[in-house]
């Protein structure tokens, strides 16, 4: 099965189980996917993926926020700013890919390879 057949079987599968749109559809994920990229729903992914996706998306964009707009200007060093962002990338991360996988489990979601 092609991959846009399995993530139409997924959409509705998702749907079914009354999962919000913009949960298992963002808006970066459908301009992505329009750009050739073929991005998985989160509740299909692995758990690993997902921690690490979550984490250093969040880690790096959040540092840079900070860094940008407070860390900077308050003395802060880049090593501390670094480390800060790692570590709330990570806990970020960590219970992002735990509501995924424990909502993909309580839905009772089919596995991808399985659509």
């Amino acid at each position: 099965m092609s991959f846009q057949n399995k993530l139409e079987a997924a959409q509705k599968e998702l749907s079914e189980a009354n999962i919000w749109k913009a949960n298992h559809n963002p808006p970066i994920y459908v301009l992505l996917r329009k750009l050739g990229f073929n991005i998985r729903p989160f509740h299909y992914c692995s758990f690993m993926s997902n921690f690490l996706r979550h984490s250093i998306w969040f880690g790096g964009a959040w540092g840079l926020l900070m860094w940008f707009t407070t860390w900077q200007s308050s003395g802060m060093t880049i090593k501390a700013a670094l480390l800060t962002s790692l570590f709330a990338g990570m806990f970020s991360g960590l219970f992002t890919a735990l509501y995924y996988k424990h909502s993909a489990k309580k839905n009772n979601l089919s596995d991808w390879q399985a659509l």
